[in-house]
This record gives C-alpha cells, structure tokens and sequence, in this order.
C-alpha cells in the first residue's frame, strides 16, 4: 500500500511539473519579441519593394506580343499576377479586370500574368482576356523572377518612370492610394 500512494504521489508531482513547464512555454510564445513573426497567410514583402526599379525581362502575351521591362516607361501601368493553383486568384480576377477597364480612361494600361501550376487556366484566361492582356507563364517565367512573385494574387502600379509605386493585394487600392504598400 505504501508503494501504492508513493507511485500517486510521485506521478502527481510529475503531472504538476509537466504543468508549471507546458504554461512556461504558452507564455513564452505569446510573449512579443522584438523581431516579427512572418505571416504565412499574408507575407510582408512577396514582391519588388515600392520604389524599385522593374528589373530587365521579357515575356510574349496570349496574342503573341512582346513585352519588356522598357515599355513600362512613359506610362502608368497596372499588373496583376495570378496562379492557376491560387483558391484566391480567380474571384479577384473579375476585380481585376474592372479595375483596369476604369483605369484605362486615366491613361493606365494593365497587364495581367497568369502562373500555370497543376490547375487549367482557361477559367482565369477567359476572366481576364477581354479587358487585359495576358501572359501566361510558369512559376520560373520572366516576369515572375523580375518581379520576385512568392504570392497570389499580387498587383503592381508601375509609374511612368518604370518603378514599381504601389503593391498589394487589392487591386482597387492601388489606383486610389498609389503610396500604399
């Protein structure tokens, strides 16, 4: 019997120990530290930072047109990069297109780059084709790498001297606050 209530005492203290040690670690984790925890779901910079430079590349559109780094000089354009394997990209894809049929009255033309992954791209393509062109690339494409994509849906507001003046994930906000980031 002795044996008895010394293994229950010695498991309590074991369970209480296991305790104090598992509140320590919660503690410690929620406990802000002085550098920043990334956000998965949304990263901080999944693209060229505002106020760079968009690097050399070039890439054909659905229709067989050349695009380069150089004609984004002289005027204000809009591009939006979606992925075939993005849950998110196709409903912002009609937002896209709106945003770019509004935009094209002030003068800023839109570009639209569809990553092919595993999924069919024809629903994105048909979503965007009537209001943008559209350059379909894989994930190791020109544009992708120029503009170092690591997320989906993103969007640029590129100005006339061919810096990259707004990013973000909504493609609206761009236009109404080119600072934002």
């Amino acid at each position: 019997m002795t044996v008895l209530v010394a293994a229950v005492i010695l498991l309590g203290g074991l369970v209480l120990l296991n305790l104090l040690l598992t509140g320590a670690v919660i503690r410690r984790l929620r406990k802000p530290s002085g550098e920043s925890r990334p956000d998965w779901g949304h990263p901080q910079n999944p693209s060229l930072p505002v106020g760079s430079e968009v690097p050399a590349f070039s890439a054909l559109t659905a229709a067989n047109t050349k695009v380069t780094a150089d004609d984004f000089a002289g005027e204000r354009t809009l591009i939006g990069f979606f992925s075939t394997d993005c849950r998110h990209c196709l409903p912002k894809a009609p937002v896209f297109a709106a945003t770019a049929r509004d935009a094209e009255a002030d003068g800023v033309r839109a570009l639209a780059v569809i990553v092919a992954g595993q999924e069919d791209p024809t629903d994105l393509f048909t979503a965007l084709t009537d209001d943008v062109n559209v350059v379909v690339e894989n994930e190791s494409g020109a544009m992708v790498g120029a503009f170092a994509i690591t997320a989906f849906p993103w969007f640029f507001l590129i100005g006339p001297d061919a810096t990259v003046t707004a990013s973000g994930h909504e493609p609206e906000r761009l236009l109404a606050a080119p600072s934002h980031a």
